[in-house]
């Protein structure tokens, strides 16, 4: 039977999502997508720590129980929602930058391309003035 939820297991998710925020933001200031630059710094901010924080609270938990660990310690929720946070932020620019570098194509182009390992270059048109 499962155990019922108590308040320690709520701060370790609350502490896992806090720091899947810190986590997030972290990897935004090196790698994000071209994209979220048109939507202002502080509306791009919110997206990412969005992404990092639901990550981490949806997931900090599974990780835990995945690796054996006690989501209720503090040190355990802070580390598994850092990594968490990273990893989903990491994860969803990759998939933006991968999506807008192939924006013109088509969707045979693109399984084939993927099928195949090729990785193909996004064209740069010149506009003229």
């Amino acid at each position: 039977m499962a155990e019922p939820v108590t308040s320690g297991f709520a701060v370790g998710k609350v502490l896992s999502g806090v720091a899947g925020f810190f986590g997030g933001l972290s990897i935004s200031f090196f790698w994000q997508p071209k994209q979220l630059h048109q939507h202002g710094k502080l509306a791009a901010g919110a997206i990412v720590g969005g992404i990092a924080v639901a990550a981490a609270f949806a997931l900090g938990g599974v990780a835990a129980h995945y690796l054996g660990l006690n989501i209720n310690e503090a040190d355990t929720a802070l580390g598994i929602g850092y990594c968490i946070g990273v990893l989903s932020v990491g994860f969803i620019s990759f998939v933006a930058n991968f999506f807008d570098k192939r924006e013109g194509q088509d969707i045979l182009q693109v399984a084939k391309e993927l099928k195949g390992g090729k990785v193909v270059k996004k064209r740069v048109s010149r506009k003229s003035k």
